[in-house]
Order: structure tokens, then C-alpha cells, then sequence
């Protein structure tokens, strides 16, 4: 079967009723965060849950956050001193309870999100659709990728309703939250409002930084914010799945990761110069797909299950760009080797001969982030409607 015939019924089986009712692919979320949790917790090990909810545990009895705890957990705690005080939450029931209280909510902000996007019912289904397999990677990991980009997203939609309350409320949040959620705060170019969106950024992270102190001391509170720092420059050092660890394989000597990291970002904003194309929709979804994708690529400490945050930005930037035939092609090769290439489709031999040591997962997507960049520096500006 040619790639043209795998594309046209690709397209196909999407026009089915099945694919286009939003109730049926909200339900199939909820359904799969179940069955995974019970998977987890009768067949397999937690230690990303066990790291998170003995977070709470270690912060009240004013222990290190960040070092290793080898009896409990063997992954190591990247979260910020505040995230331990709400996984006081998960720590207060039994792990079965837990673990499927965690993943539901995880899948309900996520799902929820999505159906908040300023883009037609039809297109929202499509996006969980394809988004489904990289969230069932997220949680099976029992990990938080699917809150960190609804945040990402959240703080856009917020940004352009013009709610400056919510949208820093979600922006402060993410800091807290996953550092790297700093690259939503690129929004605050792109809508009104920048000072009071300022302004109340400030506000709700001093309440965030304090809120430890319900339970610590504030001399307890600046060692573990000095250690959580310490952390992050250590995971910042691992071999990233992304266009850095792309690069180190290519033993490009002497180029160093910040500079590739800065490049890509300075590359991001310089297409912020088209103030022409701000208020028109589509160049809005399609930068904010370049944003969701800018964070996984250009991020130090990128594991498979990140990829949930970048795979809607895929999405979107097929979604709303002025299309090419050909983006079909590289829509489906992202959806193979990005979404599928870590599943059981694939021979193990293929995965750890080839799939893993090349960061085959991250190719397309870097692709992607390339073309996506070149669309908007080549924007059109339209009337503010949706794309057919």
C-alpha cells in the first residue's frame, strides 16, 4: 500500500460518526485512565506515584525533598517544594485509591482542557484522537505530562479571553508545577493586558512559594527551594530525547546545549515581528502549537511520556496552518514513529536497535517544530476564522 493510499484512508476513517462524537472519546479518556490504573496496581510497580505522594510525607517532617530514597522509591523527586504540599491529597488514601485518583485527574484536565480550546467541536475530537496513545504513555508512567500542557494551554486560553485572573493563576501554577512551563509565558507578548497579567503572576507565585509554610519552617522553605534548583541543573544533564540529544549523537564538539536551546527560543520569539498576523485565530493556534512543541524539543530532560505535551502541537499546526498536501505525510510519520514507536507494534529488537539509540520518537517532531516555524514566518494574514 502506497503512503498516498495510507493517507486518503486515514482520512477516511476519520469522517466516521464513531471518531466525531465528543462524548464517546471523553468517555474512552476516562475508560483507559481506569483500566491503566488498575493495570498499574495489580500487575506492575508505582514508583512515580510512591515518589510523588511520599513527597507530602518528607515535607512535614522536614526532610531533603531531593535526595534519594532508596526504601521508598527508586526515581528521584523534580517537583517544587509547594507540589508536595498537594500530593498531601493522593498521600491521604491507599495506593489503589490513589493511583486512580491521580491518573483520572490527570485525564479530566486534560480532556477538559481540550474541549476549552477556541476551535470547532470536529477538530477537538481529532486532536484526543490522536493525542490518545502518547496519553496512554504519560499514564502508564503515572506521570503528569498531561496536566503540564493543559496549563500550557490553559494559560493561552485565559490569555485570549483576555482573563488575565486565570490565565497567571495557570501560569504561576506551571512554574510550580514543571519549570519548563515557563515557555507559556510567551503569551504575554502576543495578547493586551501585560500588566495586569504581570502584576497578578507575581501575586498568586508568592502565594504558591508560601504555601509550604503551613508546614515548614521559612528557613526550611529557602533550603528546599535552594535544593530543588540544585536538582533541576542535575536532570538537565541526562540525555534528552529531543533535538539536544539529536545533536549529541551526531557528535556536534563544542556546541553547547544552551546555545541550541537559545537559538531555538530567540528563533520562536523573532516570529512575534509579524504583529500584522496577532489577531488573526489561526496564527494564534498555530504559534501555540509551536510553543507546545518548542518545550519538548528544546528541553534538557525530555523522557518519552513528555511527548504528550508536543503531540497537540502537532496537531494543531496540521490543524490551522495554510495546508500543503504533502503535511499529511508528516502528520502520519509522527503519528507512527512518535506515537506508536514506543508501543508493543514494534518488535522489541527494532526498539532497542534502532527506535531508541537514534531518538527516532523526536525526529518527526523536530520536523514538525521546523515547518510549523517557516509557516508562521511566511503567515498570511485572513480574515480571524477557522481553517476548513
Amino acid at each position: 500500500m502506497s503512503y498516498s493510499s495510507i493517507a486518503r484512508s486515514f482520512h477516511q476513517i476519520l469522517q466516521k460518526p464513531f471518531f466525531n462524537d465528543s462524548r464517546i472519546i471523553s468517555k474512552i479518556y476516562i475508560a483507559v485512565a481506569i483500566l491503566i490504573s488498575l493495570k498499574i496496581y495489580f500487575l506492575e510497580t508505582w514508583d512515580n506515584y510512591d515518589c510523588f505522594s511520599a513527597s507530602f510525607g518528607h515535607l512535614i517532617r522536614n526532610l531533603d525533598l531531593y535526595l534519594a530514597y532508596p526504601l521508598e522509591y527508586h526515581t528521584l523527586y523534580n517537583y517544587s517544594p509547594s507540589f508536595a504540599v498537594l500530593m498531601g491529597i493522593y498521600d491521604f488514601f491507599p495506593d489503589g485509591i490513589g493511583i486512580l485518583l491521580w491518573n483520572l485527574t490527570h485525564t479530566l484536565v486534560f480532556v477538559i482542557t481540550i474541549h476549552l480550546l477556541p476551535i470547532d467541536e470536529q477538530k477537538k475530537n481529532f486532536l484526543l484522537w490522536f493525542s490518545l496513545i502518547e496519553f496512554i504513555t504519560a499514564a502508564e508512567n503515572v506521570q503528569t505530562n498531561a496536566s503540564a500542557v493543559a496549563l500550557i494551554m490553559l494559560v493561552f486560553i485565559f490569555q485570549q479571553k483576555g482573563n488575565t485572573t486565570l490565565s497567571s493563576l495557570f501560569f504561576a501554577i506551571g512554574i510550580f508545577f514543571k519549570i519548563y512551563i515557563l515557555t507559556a509565558g510567551v503569551f504575554f507578548i502576543c495578547f493586551p493586558k501585560k500588566i495586569p497579567f504581570a502584576l497578578k503572576v507575581i501575586f498568586w507565585s508568592v502565594i504558591l512559594f508560601c504555601l509550604p509554610l503551613i508546614f515548614i519552617s521559612p528557613e526550611q522553605l529557602y533550603f528546599l527551594y535552594g535544593s530543588w534548583i540544585e536538582r533541576l541543573q542535575k536532570q538537565s544533564d541526562r540525555h534528552s530525547l529531543s533535538i539536544l540529544g539529536v545533536i549529541d549523537l551526531l557528535h556536534f564538539e563544542g556546541l553547547k546545549h544552551s546555545y541550541v536551546i537559545l537559538a531555538g527560543l530567540l528563533t520562536t520569539l523573532f516570529v512575534l515581528v509579524k504583529k500584522e498576523a496577532y489577531q488573526d485565530k489561526n496564527f494564534q493556534l498555530v504559534y501555540l502549537g509551536a510553543i507546545l512543541m518548542f518545550t519538548i524539543i528544546f528541553n534538557p530532560g525530555v523522557e518519552s511520556p513528555t511527548y504528550i505535551i508536543a503531540i497537540p502541537g502537532v496537531v494543531l499546526w496540521y490543524l490551522y496552518t495554510q495546508k500543503e498536501k504533502w503535511h499529511i505525510y508528516l502528520l502520519i510519520s509522527v503519528f507512527i514513529l512518535t506515537c506508536l514507536s514506543p508501543t508493543e507494534l514494534f518488535p522489541p529488537v527494532i526498539k532497542e536497535k534502532v527506535f531508541n539509540p537514534f531518538h527516532v520518537k523526536a525526529i518527526p517532531v523536530i520536523i514538525t517544530w521546523f515547518i510549523c516555524i517557516f509557516n508562521l514566518f511566511n503567515w498570511k494574514t485572513s480574515p480571524s476564522k477557522e481553517n476548513s
